[in-house]
């Protein structure tokens, strides 16, 4: 009981920060529509016009960047006074972690699930028509990655400043080797063959596949590579996290 209170109270200080609720429901819908009207002559006669392109790229990048999110979450130093107390209540040390990292998530899914739902019902942006489920489900999982990457970096470098500063390396490299804002597999054979160590890049392409060609072939491979990597985080974070730090 005590836990499910510490999680709706983690998730009530990401709804009451007004940069995080913006940034996290209509950033992603004026980021969409700026790309996809500057791109917008780029695109032929095709089956994908600029806003679906940009439509699925920039959901993926956002989803990214929960891991920001994350990192306010648990460290930020209003959120992180006020759970202070946490720290000296009878609850285990992965209580302390995970409540933030499951609070996160939780505003992510519910926020990213009702854009696809929106972008794709009222903007007319392909998610796959009747296979959004699908999509939903795998961007569900790029942010429970992206929420799971985003604490293991609070837990390893114990403030939010440093965590949010190192944390967009990592994002940086996963988005422009998976090709969210432009494709770079004309770079090089070891290029492309490093775009695919990514799981932004497994992410993008089995989106593609299953909106343009109702092709789930690598859909649970992708699911089951975003878990694992999900869980590498947690349990990283429960080896290193040390509750006298959070202080």
């Amino acid at each position: 009981m005590n836990f499910i209170r510490i999680i709706k109270f983690d998730f009530m200080n990401i709804i009451k920060n007004p940069s995080l609720l913006f940034s996290n429901t209509i950033f992603p819908l004026i980021l969409i529509g700026v790309m996809g009207f500057v791109t917008r002559n780029s695109f032929g006669a095709g089956e994908a016009n600029s806003y679906d392109y940009y439509g699925v790229n920039m959901m993926i990048f956002m989803a990214m960047l929960i891991a920001m999110t994350a990192s306010n979450a648990f460290m930020e130093e209003t959120v992180k006074k006020g759970n202070i107390r946490i720290v000296y209540a009878p609850v285990s040390k992965i209580e302390i972690y995970l409540s933030k990292l499951i609070s996160t998530y939780l505003f992510g899914t519910v926020s990213f699930s009702v854009l696809l739902f929106v972008e794709q019902t009222f903007f007319n942006i392909n998610f796959g028509g009747r296979n959004i489920i699908y999509i939903i489900l795998l961007i569900n999982m790029l942010l429970l990655f992206g929420c799971s990457l985003g604490t293991l970096f609070c837990c390893i470098f114990k403030s939010e400043e440093g965590a949010s500063g190192m944390l967009q390396i990592p994002v940086a490299i996963f988005t422009v080797l998976g090709g969210v804002f432009f494709n770079i597999h004309r770079l090089g054979r070891i290029v492309d063959i490093m775009c695919y160590l990514t799981p932004v890049k497994w992410v993008q392409v089995c989106a593609y596949k299953i909106i343009y060609d109702n092709d789930f072939s690598i859909y649970m491979l992708v699911l089951t590579i975003l878990i694992s990597c999900s869980i590498a985080c947690i349990i990283i974070s429960q080896i290193i996290f040390k509750p006298e730090e959070y202080v």
